[in-house]
Protein backbone atom coordinates (compact mmCIF):
# COMPACT_ATOMS: atom_id res chain seq x y z
CA UNK A 1 0.00 0.00 0.00
CA UNK A 2 1.32 3.47 -1.05
CA UNK A 3 1.08 6.56 1.50
CA UNK A 4 -0.13 9.30 -0.06
CA UNK A 5 -0.37 12.61 1.92
CA UNK A 6 -1.90 15.42 0.33
CA UNK A 7 -0.34 19.14 0.97
CA UNK A 8 -2.71 21.55 2.44
CA UNK A 9 -3.32 23.80 -0.45
CA UNK A 10 -3.37 27.14 2.44
CA UNK A 11 0.99 26.69 2.81
CA UNK A 12 0.87 27.56 -1.02
CA UNK A 13 -0.94 30.47 -0.51
CA UNK A 14 0.65 31.86 2.33
CA UNK A 15 4.19 31.03 0.74
CA UNK A 16 2.79 33.35 -2.33
CA UNK A 17 1.61 36.13 0.22
CA UNK A 18 5.29 36.18 1.81
CA UNK A 19 6.70 35.90 -1.09
CA UNK A 20 4.56 39.10 -2.83
CA UNK A 21 5.27 40.93 0.49
CA UNK A 22 8.91 40.19 0.08
CA UNK A 23 9.37 41.39 -3.55
CA UNK A 24 7.01 44.60 -2.34
CA UNK A 25 9.15 46.00 -0.15
CA UNK A 26 12.45 45.57 -2.06
CA UNK A 27 10.98 47.58 -5.05
CA UNK A 28 9.82 50.39 -2.40
CA UNK A 29 13.41 50.40 -1.03
CA UNK A 30 14.54 50.76 -4.77
CA UNK A 31 12.27 53.46 -5.49
CA UNK A 32 13.00 55.07 -2.54
CA UNK A 33 16.80 54.82 -3.12
CA UNK A 34 16.14 56.01 -6.59
CA UNK A 35 14.18 59.28 -5.61
CA UNK A 36 16.86 59.97 -2.46
CA UNK A 37 19.62 59.95 -4.73
CA UNK A 38 17.81 61.91 -7.78
CA UNK A 39 16.69 65.19 -4.20
CA UNK A 40 20.45 64.52 -3.25
CA UNK A 41 21.64 65.76 -6.73
CA UNK A 42 19.20 68.79 -7.17
CA UNK A 43 20.60 70.07 -3.81
CA UNK A 44 23.78 69.51 -4.94
CA UNK A 45 23.59 71.26 -8.12
CA UNK A 46 21.66 74.09 -5.34
CA UNK A 47 18.75 74.82 -7.29
CA UNK A 48 14.90 73.21 -6.72
CA UNK A 49 11.98 74.21 -9.23
CA UNK A 50 8.69 73.71 -8.52
CA UNK A 51 5.18 75.18 -9.45
CA UNK A 52 6.54 77.66 -11.78
CA UNK A 53 8.46 79.27 -8.66
CA UNK A 54 12.08 79.04 -7.96
CA UNK A 55 14.25 78.49 -4.88
CA UNK A 56 18.52 78.10 -4.54
CA UNK A 57 19.92 76.33 -1.70
CA UNK A 58 22.95 76.85 -0.83
CA UNK A 59 25.18 75.77 2.48
CA UNK A 60 28.31 77.87 2.42
CA UNK A 61 30.18 79.99 5.08
CA UNK A 62 29.49 83.75 3.26
CA UNK A 63 26.55 85.72 3.35
CA UNK A 64 24.30 85.09 0.49
CA UNK A 65 23.63 87.80 -2.26
CA UNK A 66 20.41 89.92 -1.51
CA UNK A 67 21.31 89.75 2.62
CA UNK A 68 20.69 93.27 3.49
CA UNK A 69 24.41 94.90 3.59
CA UNK A 70 23.09 96.83 7.18
CA UNK A 71 21.81 94.36 9.03
CA UNK A 72 24.09 93.11 12.16
CA UNK A 73 25.81 89.49 12.51
CA UNK A 74 27.19 88.47 15.42
CA UNK A 75 31.22 88.44 15.81
CA UNK A 76 32.06 84.67 14.95
CA UNK A 77 28.71 83.67 13.38
CA UNK A 78 28.87 80.94 10.47
CA UNK A 79 26.38 80.24 7.71
CA UNK A 80 25.50 77.24 7.61
CA UNK A 81 22.49 77.62 4.90
CA UNK A 82 20.63 80.00 3.08
CA UNK A 83 17.91 79.39 1.17
CA UNK A 84 16.60 82.43 -1.55
CA UNK A 85 12.84 82.23 -2.82
CA UNK A 86 11.88 84.27 -6.00
CA UNK A 87 7.46 83.96 -6.49
CA UNK A 88 5.90 85.70 -9.26
CA UNK A 89 3.48 88.23 -8.40
CA UNK A 90 4.98 87.95 -4.74
CA UNK A 91 8.11 89.25 -4.50
CA UNK A 92 11.62 87.85 -2.61
CA UNK A 93 12.52 86.00 0.61
CA UNK A 94 15.39 84.93 1.99
CA UNK A 95 16.39 82.63 4.64
CA UNK A 96 19.86 82.15 6.66
CA UNK A 97 20.87 80.33 9.61
CA UNK A 98 23.48 81.15 11.53
CA UNK A 99 25.31 79.42 14.06
CA UNK A 100 27.36 80.62 17.64
CA UNK A 101 29.78 78.59 19.16
CA UNK A 102 28.55 77.81 22.79
CA UNK A 103 30.29 80.43 25.63
CA UNK A 104 28.11 82.73 24.02
CA UNK A 105 24.73 82.93 26.00
CA UNK A 106 21.19 84.59 24.92
CA UNK A 107 22.66 87.37 27.88
CA UNK A 108 25.37 88.65 25.31
CA UNK A 109 23.88 87.69 21.67
CA UNK A 110 20.16 89.59 22.30
CA UNK A 111 21.63 93.23 23.32
CA UNK A 112 23.98 92.56 20.75
CA UNK A 113 20.88 91.98 17.88
CA UNK A 114 18.65 94.52 19.73
CA UNK A 115 21.49 97.24 19.78
CA UNK A 116 22.51 96.38 16.18
CA UNK A 117 18.85 96.37 14.79
CA UNK A 118 18.00 99.90 16.31
CA UNK A 119 21.14 101.42 14.86
CA UNK A 120 21.02 100.12 11.34
CA UNK A 121 17.13 101.64 11.50
CA UNK A 122 15.37 98.08 11.60
CA UNK A 123 12.44 98.28 13.85
CA UNK A 124 11.25 95.46 15.96
CA UNK A 125 7.41 95.05 15.82
CA UNK A 126 6.72 92.41 17.49
CA UNK A 127 8.29 89.52 20.02
CA UNK A 128 8.00 86.62 22.04
CA UNK A 129 11.03 86.26 24.48
CA UNK A 130 11.49 83.79 26.70
CA UNK A 131 14.74 81.93 28.35
CA UNK A 132 15.64 79.90 25.76
CA UNK A 133 14.34 81.50 22.47
CA UNK A 134 13.93 85.48 21.48
CA UNK A 135 11.84 85.69 18.21
CA UNK A 136 11.22 89.03 16.91
CA UNK A 137 9.51 90.94 13.99
CA UNK A 138 11.03 93.31 11.99
CA UNK A 139 10.81 95.73 8.96
CA UNK A 140 13.05 98.40 7.45
CA UNK A 141 11.62 99.83 4.39
CA UNK A 142 10.12 97.50 1.87
CA UNK A 143 11.63 94.96 3.15
CA UNK A 144 9.77 92.78 6.36
CA UNK A 145 10.80 89.59 8.36
CA UNK A 146 11.86 87.67 11.44
CA UNK A 147 14.78 86.93 13.76
CA UNK A 148 14.88 84.06 16.07
CA UNK A 149 17.68 83.65 18.75
CA UNK A 150 17.43 80.14 20.09
CA UNK A 151 19.97 78.64 22.97
CA UNK A 152 20.84 75.16 22.37
CA UNK A 153 23.44 72.63 24.02
CA UNK A 154 26.23 73.49 21.55
CA UNK A 155 25.61 77.16 21.12
CA UNK A 156 23.24 79.69 19.88
CA UNK A 157 21.67 79.07 16.52
CA UNK A 158 20.08 82.27 14.93
CA UNK A 159 17.29 82.42 11.65
CA UNK A 160 17.01 85.15 9.97
CA UNK A 161 13.95 85.54 7.00
CA UNK A 162 13.43 88.74 4.59
CA UNK A 163 10.55 89.12 2.95
CA UNK A 164 9.64 91.91 0.50
CA UNK A 165 6.39 93.93 1.75
CA UNK A 166 3.02 92.38 -0.08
Amino acid sequence: MVDSKKTNPLIFVVIGIVIFIFIGFALMSASSLFFANKINKTLKEKRVQYSGNSAEFETSDKLPEGFPKDFPVYPGAKVVSSVSNTQQGKGNGLLVTFTIPSGQGLNKVVPFYKNGLSTSGWTITSSFDSDIIQTWEIAKGNTEGSVSITSQRDGITIEVVFRDKK
